[in-house]
């Protein structure tokens, strides 16, 4: 629960250096960057995690690879600052927070679009667009397969569920004439 509210304060941080930059697009991309190197390179995130290494080394590399990758200096000097205070081991967390808040911020949902066959893309979009209409705000889906819905489509975003599906509307059928 402590590393939660921690890893917040650094999430907030975050976002305010990507409003005062209007770049909170760009940070989140550089996060996701950021996330994907330390998955793809577990030599690297041990070099700049593990409190084997002194310090000044693991904030060196961190700041070495970062740099010629391309990173902006926001980004390198925030996962610095990581570094140093010990709380690198965060980052998933901190990501987690920041996205959210960035959503809030850009008057964004994430969420997923469940289909008992593949939507073809122009299917896709036109749900999506509509969902956003529904919702007052910029929608970002992924698609799911599942067979049971029989039709339709149900989608789930943040803690709001839509049951567009065949699957849902037996069931509310069925409650009203269980309650009946």
């Amino acid at each position: 629960m402590r590393e939660r509210v921690v890893a917040r304060r650094y999430a907030k941080a975050l976002l305010e250096i990507g409003r005062r930059e209007e770049r909170i697009g760009e940070i989140h991309g550089e996060l996701v960057q950021v996330q994907a190197l330390f998955k793809d390179h577990p030599e690297f995130w041990k070099a700049v995690s593990l409190p084997i290494y002194p310090m000044e080394n693991r904030r060196a590399v961190l700041k070495k690879v970062l740099e010629r990758i391309g990173f902006s200096g926001s980004i390198v000097r925030f996962f610095e600052i990581l570094v140093e205070k010990d709380r690198i081991g965060l980052t998933p967390t901190i990501f987690s927070i920041f996205q959210e808040l960035a959503d809030k911020a850009q008057n964004r949902a994430r969420g997923v679009l469940y289909s008992p066959e593949p939507l073809e893309e122009g299917d896709f979009e036109k749900v999506k667009e509509a969902l956003s209409g529904y919702m007052g705000k910029e929608i970002l889906l992924e698609k799911d397969v599942d067979p049971s819905l029989i039709g339709g489509f149900m989608a789930r975003i943040g803690g709001i569920v839509i049951d567009g599906s065949v699957k849902g509307q037996l069931d509310r059928y069925r409650e009203k004439l269980l309650t009946a």
